[in-house]
């Protein structure tokens, strides 16, 4: 299993190699957007603005966790992969024991830190007092299961890194499932509303975590984590946080960009936070899609990058990217041609519906440029191209987004609020192919000259 895995990476066709890794990996994300979108689903059976608009004003902490997990999961992902590449197993191992002893201590002082800082968060994102104690609740049950979020993410990043991308997929069914089931008995069996959702992504996300510790335990990986590899070297750290951290300032501005929008969203109303919520709900399948494909690719890229296979790794990355705009142009065809029937599904109030379309409106202008800019920050994150990655990371939802977002509230209400996202994503893909265009450039002389 273990040569096998090795030979997908390195000798199977690119096409078959991005379908056996990337599919499972979508099919994972197409489980997370059924996790990402479950608790939406059923708050909004309650018909309950309220309640939704708690849920929606929380993504930015969810955002938050998944970005400083992603720190060691992107970063020792990557690193991880490159060692594979160079057939370093006991490296290899190191990584994988020092991102998850590192991700576990961390999430613990997060969630520590961020239930005590829940009145400040409620503050910074406006907050009516109707919508803030829902929040607060279904916030306090969030952090109180960090360890359980925040280890999950961790390792499917770590397992997708080796190719393991089924085993990936597997947790995130059992997980998800158990939340698609728990979430009506908490919400509506219970009569706990949104608290009864939070726990019940906690319970799921605790599920799947149990299942890829098992996973190692089991000794299937090729990169199991051991106390005897404990190391916690300056070395190893050195690499899993120059990648990792611009890959999760991405996320972690994300989630700045996020908090601001609400806060900008909100003498608006609690009907427009609550359709801005929903509407990014549904933004988020396309999206997830394109993060299945380029999570896929990573290991490939990665590997091929630190084997110096060249040819092979520039192929992965245009074979990647034209299976993403296809994707992508059926994806905007579909919320240009269906955006009320998209937002129906989770809420049917009248006023949400209508708020909902003018957002779809303009997300779909983001479509396209999302397709083509998931595969090139997993480039430059797979290459271990620390800084690209991090004026990218910086770009896409710091330096474009927020100052986009509050210029074009300013001049053109909330209607230029939702449309500083499609911005965003154009001038942030632009950047990123002209990195990784002069990157893939420079690497294909030095091939030239090394062979001459």
């Amino acid at each position: 299993m273990k040569h096998n895995r090795l030979e997908i990476l390195e000798k199977l066709p690119i096409p078959k190699a991005i379908l056996y890794l990337a599919l499972p990996s979508v099919l994972s994300m197409m489980v997370n957007i059924l996790y990402n979108l479950t608790d939406t689903f059923f708050i909004g059976k309650l018909n309950d603005p309220f309640q939704m608009a708690a849920v929606s004003i929380s993504l930015p902490l969810f955002i938050f966790q998944m970005a400083i997990a992603g720190i060691f999961g992107t970063g020792g992902g990557s690193y991880l992969s490159r060692l594979l590449g160079k057939k370093d197993f006991a490296a290899a191992r190191e990584t994988t024991s020092t991102a998850i002893f590192s991700s576990a201590v961390v999430s613990i002082l997060l969630g520590i830190a961020g239930i005590l800082l829940i009145p400040q968060f409620l503050q910074s994102v406006g907050a009516s007092s109707e919508t803030g104690r829902y929040a607060a609740r279904y916030i306090f049950i969030i952090l109180l299961g960090s360890p359980f979020v925040m280890l999950q993410f961790t390792l499917v990043q770590l397992l997708r890194a080796e190719g393991a991308a089924r085993e990936a997929m597997n947790g995130l069914f059992i997980g998800t499932g158990a939340n698609i089931i728990l979430d009506p008995i908490f919400i509506f069996g219970f009569n706990m509303g949104v608290t009864g959702a939070a726990v019940a992504t906690v319970i799921g996300q605790a599920m799947g975590m149990g299942y890829y510790l098992s996973y190692y335990l089991r000794k299937k990986s090729l990169a199991a984590p051991s106390r005897k590899y404990l190391h916690l070297r300056w070395q190893c750290y050195k690499e899993i946080l120059f990648i990792g951290i611009p890959a999760s300032l991405s996320q972690i501005m994300m989630g700045i960009g996020t908090t601001i929008s609400y806060k900008l969203a909100a003498p608006y109303g609690d009907h427009n936070i609550a359709a801005l919520g929903v509407a990014s709900r549904v933004l988020s399948i396309p999206i997830f899609v394109f993060i299945g494909i380029s999570i896929g690719v990573q290991a490939l890229i990665g590997f091929n990058f630190g084997a110096r296979n060249y040819v092979r790794m520039k192929h992965a990355i245009v074979t990647s990217i034209t299976i993403s705009i296809s994707l992508g142009a059926l994806f905007t065809l579909l919320f240009a041609l269906f955006p009320r029937a998209l937002i129906s599904v989770f809420i049917r109030d009248p006023q949400i519906m209508d708020i909902g379309v003018v957002i779809l409106e303009a997300y779909v202008f983001a479509i396209p440029f999302a397709a083509i800019g998931m595969i090139l920050m997993a480039s430059l994150q797979a290459m271990g191209k620390a800084l690209p990655a991090l004026i990218v990371a910086l770009s896409r939802q710091g330096i474009v987004y927020i100052p986009a977002i509050v210029l074009l509230n300013s001049y053109y209400g909330f209607k230029g609020l939702v449309y500083a996202l499609p911005v965003a994503d154009a001038i942030t893909t632009v950047v990123s192919f002209s990195f990784v265009f002069l990157i893939v450039k420079k690497l294909k002389h030095r091939a030239i000259q090394s062979s001459a």
